[in-house]
């Protein structure tokens, strides 16, 4: 979730293209966004 939502000063512009990409995929996918919601807040029992 950091490496997600932060940005680090020292990345360079490929790893600055590739968080774009993941965050782009995760607002336009609904398996996405299930998946991150699963394992931020755990799974169910």
């Amino acid at each position: 979730m950091t490496n997600l939502l932060h940005l680090v000063p020292e990345s360079r512009g490929f790893d600055q293209k590739v968080q774009a990409a993941e965050l782009q995929y995760l607002f336009k996918s609904t398996a996405a966004q299930t998946a991150l919601a699963e394992n931020y807040v755990g799974l169910p029992y």
